[in-house]
Parts: C-alpha cells; sequence; structure tokens
C-alpha cells in the first residue's frame, strides 16, 4: 500500500468519525425535543382534567344514585329508581343495530345512477357487516347506559389491521440478500480486472429484494374495532367551549390502562423505561364510599396510583396510564404515558382518513345552554330521589313505632299471672286467674300513634320523576287505575314524544358513524374488492379511493330514523294495517297500466309482506318461508321446441314458418305455409 492510499485510508476514518458525531448529537438532540414535547403535551392534558373536575366528580356522584348506594346512616329505606329508569330507557333508545340507508347522491347524475345504486346496495351490507362484526350492539349499549347515567357517552371506532410475515417470503428474503453479499466480493474482483461487471446482476436482485420486502406481510384481520369509553377516560382540549363541538376540538385525548407486562410487548422499544413511569392499580371499593357527600372527582376512576388517598388494590397488578392524543392541527397521533417524558411510539399519521379525523363518536340527551359539559337526568332528578327516599324512611320509622300494646293493672294481678302474659308467643292461648275481676278492667290497649297513608304518599314524587326522564306510568308500573286502549296510546305518544329529543340526538351520532364506516372502509387501506365480494357476493360493486369527496359525490350514507330503538308500536302497527291494503291495490293497478308482468307483480307484493312482518318486530318469523316461490323451470328435451340448436339458439315450434326459415334459410317451404304475398302495384 503506497503512501498516498494510507492518506486516503486515514482522511476516510476521520470522515467517519465525524459523520458518527454528528449523529450522535443529532439523536441526543432529537430526544430532548422529544421528552420537551412529551413533557409539555402530559402537562396541557393535566391542565385539562383540573379544569374538568367538577364534571368528574358529577359523574361519580351520579353512578352512585343509580347503583343505590346511600348512606346507611341517613337511609334506612332506599329504592334505585334512577338504575331502574336507565335500563327501562336503555332498552327503548339502543334495542338493536340500525338499519343503514344508503341512497344515490343528487350529484350522481344520469350516467353514474346506474354504479350509484349498485354502491349503495353494496354498502348497505358491508356496513351491516362490519358493525356486527365490530360488536356495535355491546358499545353501543354501554353507550347509551353512560349517557342516561352521567349525561354522556362515548365510542371509538377505529379500522384495525393485523397482519403477519410470510415464513416463505422472508426465506426468499434472506436468499436474495446473500446473493446481493456475493456481489461485493465481485466488485472487489472487479476491481483487480478478474470479473465481470456485476451492475445489472445487483438492479436485479436489489428489485426482487424490494418486491418481496413489500409482500412480505400477510393481512390476517381488517376490519372495524368499536368500544365504549369512559367518560372520565375522555379529554377535549379547555379551548373548545362545549364538548358537543369536540369535532373541532384541536385536539382529543384517550386515557387507556394496560397491564405493565403488555404494555412492555406492545411498545418494546420503550420496555426498560416503562418501569420509570407512574404505575396505576385497580380500585377497591369500602364502606366508606357510601356517603355520598364525601364525593372527589377521583371517585370516578376505576384505576388510581399507589399514592392516590383511594384505596388500591396492588395485588391486581400493575399498570401504565396511556394516553393516546389525536392531535387535529398536524394530523398525526401521539402515544404518551404518564410519568415518562418520551413516546411510547413514534408520531404517526392514521392509514384511514376520514373527513371528521377523530375516530370518537358522543352522545349526550341533554344540552344547557353555556355549558361546557351535558347535564345527566340523575342530575336533574336528585333531589326528587333524595325525597322518595327520605319519605319511604320515615315512613318505615313510624310504622316501626305504631306498634299496637296491651297493658294490665299490676296491683290486679299476681306477678306469675303478669309474666305469664308477658311471655306468650303469636296466637298461644295463655290462661289467667285474674281472681274474678273482669278483663276490661285488667287488661285495656296503650293508645299508639296512628298512620295518615297521605303523608307518606309518593305519587307526586314518582309523577315528577316520570315527566324528568320521559316514562310513562305504564312502564314505571304504578297504574293505579285501568286504563282504556285510548288513554294508553295516549300515554304511549307521550312517552315518545319525551325521547324523541333523546331519539333524534341518537340517530344523529349512529348517521355520522355510518359515514365514518364508509369513508374507512373505500379507503385504501380498507376492504379489498375480494373482501366485499366475500361479505356481499359476488355482483358488488366496489371501489377504494383516497379522494374523501367521491362518495359523498356517488351516495348518500344515512340511517333509518329510529332503527336502533325497539320495533313499531301498537299504533304504528295500526297505521300500517289501514295502509297496507291501499298498497296493495295501488300495486296490482299501476302494474296493470303499466303492462309489467306477474312476476314483477308479484315481487312487489312480496315485498309488501316482507316488510309487514318486519313490523311486527318478531325476528324469528321468516317471511320466505311462508311465501309461495315459482316452480322450476320444466326440463329441456334435446330436439324438442325450445331447445339449443346446432347454432346455440333455441329450435322454433314446428308450425312457425318464419322461425324454421331463419333456423335453415336454404330450407323450401311448402306453400301453405309461406307468408301470403303482397299484390303486385
Amino acid at each position: 500500500m503506497t503512501p498516498e492510499t494510507n492518506e486516503f485510508a486515514f482522511a476516510d476514518a476521520l470522515d467517519a468519525d465525524a459523520m458518527a458525531e454528528q449523529e450522535r448529537a443529532a439523536e441526543a438532540n432529537r430526544i430532548l425535543e422529544e421528552e420537551a414535547d412529551a413533557t409539555a403535551w402530559l402537562k396541557r392534558i393535566e391542565e385539562a382534567r383540573e379544569f374538568d373536575k367538577a364534571a368528574r366528580k358529577g359523574y361519580a356522584l351520579d353512578r352512585r344514585y343509580c347503583e343505590d348506594r346511600v348512606d346507611p346512616e341517613v337511609y334506612d329505606v332506599s329504592v334505585p329508581i334512577a338504575g331502574t329508569y336507565v335500563n327501562i330507557l336503555t332498552g327503548f333508545l339502543y334495542a338493536r343495530n340500525p338499519e343503514t340507508s344508503v341512497q344515490p347522491a343528487e350529484s350522481a347524475g344520469p350516467s353514474r345512477i346506474d354504479d350509484a345504486k349498485m354502491l349503495s346496495r353494496t354498502l348497505e351490507i358491508v356496513i351491516a357487516n362490519l358493525w356486527k362484526k365490530g360488536k356495535l350492539k355491546a358499545a353501543a349499549d354501554q353507550m347509551v347506559r353512560s349517557g342516561l347515567t352521567i349525561g354522556i357517552g362515548w365510542l371509538k371506532a377505529a379500522w384495525h389491521r393485523e397482519t403477519e410475515r410470510d415464513p416463505a417470503t422472508e426465506q426468499q428474503i434472506t436468499t436474495v440478500r446473500g446473493q446481493i453479499a456475493q456481489l461485493q466480493a465481485t466488485e472487489r474482483q472487479l476491481a483487480e480486472g478478474d470479473a465481470p461487471n456485476p451492475d445489472e446482476l445487483r438492479a436485479r436482485y436489489e428489485q426482487q429484494l424490494a418486491g418481496l420486502e413489500a409482500s412480505v406481510e400477510q393481512v390476517i384481520y381488517s376490519g372495524l374495532c368499536i368500544d365504549f369509553v369512559r367518560g372520565e377516560d375522555m379529554q377535549v382540549a379547555i379551548s373548545t367551549p362545549c364538548l358537543k363541538d369536540y369535532t373541532g376540538s384541536p385536539w382529543n385525548a384517550q386515557r387507556i390502562f394496560r397491564p405493565l407486562d403488555k404494555a412492555k410487548a406492545e411498545y418494546p422499544e420503550v420496555a426498560d423505561r416503562l418501569n420509570s413511569a407512574t404505575l396505576f392499580y385497580n380500585v377497591r371499593q369500602s364502606d366508606t364510599e357510601k356517603r355520598s357527600g364525601s364525593v372527589s372527582d377521583v371517585d370516578a376512576d376505576a384505576y388510581s396510583s399507589s399514592g392516590s388517598p383511594r384505596t388500591a388494590n396492588e395485588s391486581s397488578g400493575a399498570n401504565v396510564c396511556i394516553w393516546e392524543l389525536w392531535n387535529r392541527e398536524t394530523g398525526q397521533v401521539l402515544t404518551l404515558a404518564v410519568g415518562l417524558k418520551r413516546y411510547l411510539r413514534a408520531p404517526f399519521t392514521p392509514d384511514q382518513k376520514s373527513t371528521r379525523f377523530y375516530p370518537y363518536f358522543q352522545w349526550a340527551p341533554l344540552w344547557v345552554d353555556g355549558r361546557r359539559h351535558p347535564q345527566s337526568l340523575v342530575d336533574r332528578s336528585r333531589s326528587l330521589l333524595d325525597e322518595y327516599n327520605r319519605t319511604r324512611t320515615n315512613y318505615r320509622e313510624h310504622r316501626k313505632r305504631a306498634i299496637p300494646k296491651l297493658g294490665f293493672d299490676n296491683g290486679a294481678v299476681d306477678v306469675d299471672e303478669a309474666n305469664k302474659m308477658k311471655g306468650g308467643a303469636i296466637g298461644e292461648m295463655v290462661g289467667l286467674n285474674l281472681n274474678g275481676a273482669s278483663p276490661n278492667t285488667v287488661l285495656f290497649p296503650i293508645q299508639y300513634n296512628q298512620i295518615d297513608p297521605a303523608l307518606y304518599d309518593t305519587a307526586t314524587i314518582r309523577s315528577e320523576l316520570e315527566l324528568i326522564w320521559g316514562i310513562q306510568e305504564a312502564l314505571s308500573s304504578t297504574i293505579t287505575v285501568a286504563k282504556t286502549a285510548t288513554e294508553a296510546g295516549i300515554q304511549q305518544q307521550g312517552t315518545e314524544s319525551r325521547i324523541g329529543y333523546a331519539r333524534d340526538t341518537l340517530d344523529e351520532m349512529l348517521s355520522e358513524l355510518s359515514a365514518y364506516t364508509a369513508e374507512v372502509s373505500m379507503s385504501p387501506n380498507g376492504l379489498t374488492h375480494e373482501d366485499v365480494v366475500a361479505i356481499a357476493g359476488p355482483e358488488a360493486f366496489w371501489v377504494n379511493t383516497e379522494e374523501l369527496g367521491l362518495m359523498d359525490s356517488l351516495v348518500a350514507v344515512d340511517i333509518r330514523a329510529g332503527s336502533s330503538g325497539k320495533p313499531a308500536t301498537a299504533m304504528k302497527q295500526q297505521q300500517w294495517s289501514v295502509l297496507l291494503p291501499q298498497l296493495q291495490q295501488a300495486v296490482v293497478q299501476i302494474g296493470q297500466m303499466r303492462g309489467s308482468s306477474p312476476q314483477d307483480i308479484a315481487d312487489s307484493l312480496e315485498q309488501l309482506v316482507v316488510e309487514t312482518i318486519k313490523r311486527t318486530g318478531d325476528t324469528g318469523i321468516d317471511p320466505y318461508s311462508i311465501i309461495p316461490q315459482a316452480p322450476p323451470p320444466a326440463p329441456v328435451v334435446p330436439g324438442m321446441p325450445g331447445a339449443p340448436g346446432p347454432d346455440g339458439l333455441p329450435l322454433p315450434a314446428a308450425n312457425d314458418p318464419a322461425a324454421l326459415a331463419m333456423q335453415d334459410p336454404g330450407m323450401q317451404l311448402p306453400p301453405e305455409m309461406l307468408p301470403p304475398q303482397l299484390p303486385a302495384a
């Protein structure tokens, strides 16, 4: 090696050391910036939590009323009215998954109306399938129950895409990498002039490696995951004056508690640092929490740190408090842990894009103008619930004191005879020696306070509670006088009008969820055409697009109003019974006037039968097992009229001259089978 070569090698070594030093400095600077950003976000979240402390205190208090956890030193009798009302309304508001309604958009135009109709039908099937697999019913039931209890309920609907590495493809990658490594030896030989040019071979291997790297991951699951989020685990930015406008908030954050060992497995890059994070434990309920007056904001939390005043059950295992923060301004998602000044993973952009960005959905039945948080039904009726328990407690105390008693004259009765009367059991006949005295002069009743039922009548309290909660008298089982069908119908109308506002807001939220489901499923990383064919059949029409406005230009995604509640009531069924005969007659008349085939008229009447059975609410009835079906086509005998001929066309009838002439143009027909000739001009 020449001195010049030594100088070049020394210069290269110096350059390599300088580059390594620069990389270390850049990495240290990046870590400092990351720690500063993570610390700032955790502080921002903590400030927002402090701002909403009073709301979380209300959550804890409302739940205690629904649990009927009252102070036994104050109330001897407590009736779980709030929890019962929540159960009743939950069944009325959300009894099943809503029916999706997808219609061609007005902007589709005549040229794309057929594609829009096919896409509409496909989307209805796909959305219903995704909701069923994502277990919307279970999550929405908890959301509605939360909204009725604490005033607000949250859902998270995020697209989950799970992949795994293909072992066969990994083996091919290993082979190609080995071939590329062999090229380095070839290059050294080329420098000495003993080997051909390996550039072409290198390019081929690198292209093959890039293709294998792209296909090494196999998609094993791709679908919508729907989860319920507790009210205290959601945090909206302070700059949002009302939580109803959460979709326009600069950021929303969700708190997730993960066991320490699972958190280390999910975030291996920071597994060693997670030991220094703040650890939380499941909370053990204690008898002291029954006192409603000593409620704080931390009582709403299901987990508590070891330094918290709440009783932490450390034997249940340590958990890490993770904040998943969605930043609308940057379009990224941050993952932070309480007590850790680093990201759990690098900020990322969601693969599935939507017009709303946030995967969270909120439902709150009651809003008060000017308030940041909604008001709960329990909060509105809290004083009435206390009065009801107080009335029942006083009634019990009065009954306990109002016990009939008899007195007797000690001077007229011996001690032994008096002891016999004291020790007598219920229904026992006691023989007494009254020394000839009259029993009326020896025994006499002792006056006690009589019970006036009007003083303890709770009918007024119940009627006011029913007014607040919107529950009719029949549902709460407080009927004292039999009602006629008309009176029951009026009460039913009153119930529907009272809870109509809650149904409207719930339908609005579910409509947003249906549009969001359609957007993420049609995104490039959503469902593939093969996935949709497996769900909706081979005739499904599907398109994956990055343009969020393309779907809106083709279809309008919504739900059928009220389809998530209980089936149609008796009054609606009565209205349908009046309308059904008119529809049947109209279908037949319109079909005759348009010259429709009997098959088309039968299809329309079949849909009326299906709709009638659907309105009964009985899902156990299969309408297609009742409706007669068309008979199968008669078998075609080869050589007979109608059977396929040599040219693939059906054979004509024996007396059809025109068809015979078309079948064989050279065939001579007898004169009697020829068509009549027109006279010459």
